[in-house]
């Protein structure tokens, strides 16, 4: 296990080592989830894809049409990365 400090900057900005960044592969416009979890803040790197819903397709079995398919999506990958972590 890892361990590393960070200080926190001016609006609550923290730099992410290299060693994680390149570890989980962090980049710019990277994006992580951030949860309070057990009394600890924990960040979860989030897996973006170009096509999302086409990623996902086949992968949600629905009653009626979606008039937002791409929120529908992003809702259904955050819910299942909460689970994860859980």
């Amino acid at each position: 296990m890892m361990c590393l400090s960070v200080d926190v900057g001016k609006y609550g900005r923290i730099v992410l080592p290299k060693q994680l960044r390149e570890k989980y592969g962090v980049q710019e416009g990277f994006r992580l989830i951030v949860m309070d979890f057990r009394g600890r803040i924990v960040l979860v790197p989030v897996k973006t894809y170009e096509k999302p819903t086409e990623e996902l397709y086949g992968s949600v079995r629905l009653e009626k049409p979606i008039e937002e398919p791409k929120r529908v999506a992003r809702e259904y990958i955050r819910k299942k990365l909460v689970e994860e972590v859980q």
